[in-house]
């Protein structure tokens, strides 16, 4: 069995890696780090475009971005890791008796989820086999992005986001859940079971026959590409209700949590690269507050 404490732990990657269904970037957000001032602040805030990989390459920070975090009184990430345990967080993950990932898709793609997921995780997949197929099928986004990475043998890292986080706890500084698990999940849930089958097998299929010489997710974030990464996400086929509610309704709450916080204490904020970027992202809903925004 699966501890407790190891599935709530999976579930802030599944959580932080739901940014990778949909990009929504165009060229001119292409910078992870931005300052925020004005709108009646007394000091900068800062805000960081993450991705949720260990991989070296994503450490390489410009010469401001570690002086910035030292300077932020309080530390604001998507979930706080120290609040995503809940003890109906395992239930409302899953899905009901009457259905099953193992009675939804054909033998073939049965077995080749299987195998992948016990090449990832080390866990047989009939033990997750009620697990929602949206949340798995972002295991599997995340799955490959890892399979991309470069880390060298000394790599010391844990992944960007957690790492941020940890020197924030060292530091002793305040610690922001943007959103709650609750949120996160009532999103999830705004797409159908077949829906949620279907992006499932279309994933699979992907990974069956992955397109030759195409750019990963990985590359296009580390040069800061994103609207090359609109062009990637924008391959996927995702109900229109799914999408408002996984990415345009939580970029304005999101938007709306931190145009408060920020007045409080001065912060760095480190939420998914993706949630950052279109008029319709986090960004462009600040600027539209009244702040502004300048790439670093």
């Amino acid at each position: 069995m699966i501890s407790l404490a190891k599935f709530s732990k999976r579930f802030y990657c599944f959580g932080v890696c739901l940014l990778f269904f949909v990009c929504t970037a165009s060229a001119q957000y292409n910078a992870l780090f931005w300052k925020i001032s004005g709108n009646g602040l007394h000091k900068p805030s800062y805000i960081y475009g993450t991705m949720h990989v260990s991989d070296d390459r994503v450490f390489q920070f410009s010469k401001g971005v570690m002086p910035a975090f030292a300077r932020s009184k309080a530390f604001a990430m998507e979930l706080d890791p120290d609040q995503i345990f809940s003890p109906s967080l395992v239930a409302s993950m899953m899905m009901d008796t009457a259905h099953s990932i193992r009675k939804s898709l054909p033998d073939s793609d049965y077995v080749f989820l299987d195998s992948i997921m016990m090449k990832a995780t080390g866990v047989s997949f009939s033990l997750l086999d009620r697990l929602s197929p949206v949340l798995i099928s972002a295991m599997l986004e995340q799955s490959e992005v890892n399979a991309s990475a470069t880390n060298s043998a000394k790599q010391q890292h844990d992944f960007l986001d957690m790492y941020f986080w940890g020197l924030a706890k060292k530091g002793k500084k305040k610690v922001i859940g943007i959103e709650s698990v609750a949120e996160q999940i009532s999103a999830l849930q705004s797409l159908s079971y077949p829906e949620q089958i279907t992006m499932l097998q279309e994933e699979l299929h992907k990974m069956k026959e992955p397109v030759s010489g195409e750019q990963n997710i990985l590359e296009l974030y580390v040069k800061g590409e994103l609207d090359s990464l609109q062009t990637k996400g924008n391959d996927t086929n995702m109900p229109a209700l799914f999408y408002k509610a996984i990415v345009t309704d939580r970029n304005e709450r999101m938007a709306e949590r931190i145009d408060k916080f920020i007045h409080i204490n001065p912060s760095f904020i480190a939420v998914g690269a993706l949630h950052l970027a279109s008029p319709k992202g986090i960004i462009g809903l600040l600027i539209k507050k009244g702040y502004k925004l300048e790439p670093i």
